[in-house]
């Protein structure tokens, strides 16, 4: 028996702007290729108008490789209505396919996998607008009755799976996400966060908010707590929010700005908007922050937070959904929806950072145990698994 061809459906790696689905993808796909050629793997995907391609860099690992320009669209009604036209059509005959982002592939034979990232438009409604809870709702639906198996991203989400899709749990893997330990390790250049802080307005500390402007992420209520913190200290860092404009996110920069104290201190405001940075400077800015606050409504995972902890920089979370998971005992964990609890929280790391940097040994240590090259080898693990079971 030849090496398993498997089809990677890596739509989410081909956006004009990365954000934490696609990174993940891209990363754990450069985690399975290192491994070796285990796997003769398949690239697929469509590609926005703008968007570029993460793993070019690595094209000539893939047995084949087709991008369709400018079919997202027509692939996801294609697929989601009429289960047509098959992944073998672009990628030859396979054995597995696999989409990395919340789509069940249509195949010819292949057994279908599909990981799921999270289940919000399920869990928190209110956070999306309704055609996306409509549609995004319809598509999970047809993933829990279609996909052969599941890759969960964290058991809360394993949990999500069973719980809001009734889907069955043998039919459920847990990988988790990672982290490229490369990225963590050596000192934290100081010039180049002395050029962004100036570039962006920051002139003191700061806490840092990494993530997507939208509903979920909870910023009004982070917000509200930071206000709070500002009014009883005179000594308050700057709010940095770093992410792109998302769904629904007029009111929430309307919030903003009316935080967004000026004056001679800081000629930017006291709240400073980066929108999108390149990884490089998102992680920059991230590893020279006084603490990452974190509040949202609901993770899957949550990378920042995991991310922040290889940093090296206190950590501001959440008590709902996968965010325990990832910090363990090494954050300040909160309720998300008492602002009193997050600016409490605030007001402990800045009250008291020795015991916050007393954490942050643990939080690194925990947080090495989260590698792409983990994923990778249990990712490939459902791979060899999925291959061996007999088809129904």
């Amino acid at each position: 028996m030849g090496r398993l061809r498997i089809a990677l459906d890596l739509s989410c790696v081909m956006e004009a702007q990365l954000t934490g689905v696609g990174y993940a993808a891209a990363y754990q796909v450069r985690a399975l290729l290192a491994r070796g050629d285990e796997f003769d793997f398949r690239f697929v995907a469509t590609r926005p108008r703008g968007g570029e391609d993460a793993l070019h860099d690595v094209a000539d690992a893939f047995t084949r490789r087709v991008v369709l320009p400018h079919a997202g669209l027509i692939r996801y009604f294609l697929w989601s209505w009429l289960d047509w036209p098959p992944i073998e059509w672009f990628s030859g005959e396979v054995d597995i396919a696999h989409n990395l982002s919340h789509q069940v592939p249509a195949t010819r034979r292949a057994r279908r996998l599909v990981t799921v990232h999270d289940l919000s438009v399920l869990r928190v409604p209110d956070t999306h607008s309704a055609r996306n809870v409509r549609l995004q709702t319809a598509l999970l639906r047809q993933c829990a009755r279609r996909g052969d198996a599941f890759i969960a991203v964290s058991e809360s989400c394993r949990r999500d799976l069973i719980e809001l899709l009734d889907v069955a749990p043998e039919r459920i893997h847990h990988v988790p996400n990672g982290i490229c330990l490369d990225e963590f390790d050596g000192p934290l250049d100081n010039e180049a966060l002395a050029a962004l802080k100036n570039r962006l307005g920051v002139n003191r500390d700061y806490l840092i908010h990494l993530g997507t402007i939208e509903p979920r992420k909870n910023i009004p209520a982070l917000l509200d707590a930071y206000s709070r913190i500002r009014r009883r200290r005179t000594d308050y860092p700057q709010l940095l929010l770093v992410g792109k404009p998302g769904w629904l996110s007029g009111p929430i920069y309307e919030a903003i700005e009316a935080a967004c104290v000026r004056d001679a201190r800081s000629p930017a405001g006291d709240v400073v908007t980066a929108g999108y940075l390149s990884r490089r400077d998102a992680l920059t800015l991230l590893r020279g922050a006084v603490a990452c606050a974190y509040p949202s409504r609901y993770e899957g995972f949550g990378l920042p937070v995991l991310e922040a902890m290889a940093s090296r920089v206190p950590v501001i979370t959440s008590n709902v959904s996968a965010l325990p998971e990832v910090v363990g005992d090494t954050g300040l964990l909160v309720d998300p929806n008492d602002v009193e609890s997050i600016e409490a929280a605030l007001a402990e790391v800045l009250d008291h950072p020795e015991q916050a940097r007393a954490r942050l040994d643990a939080a690194e240590r925990r947080a090495r145990t989260f590698t792409w090259a983990q994923s990778a080898e249990r990712l490939a693990g459902v791979y060899r698994r999925l291959a061996s079971e007999p088809i129904n």
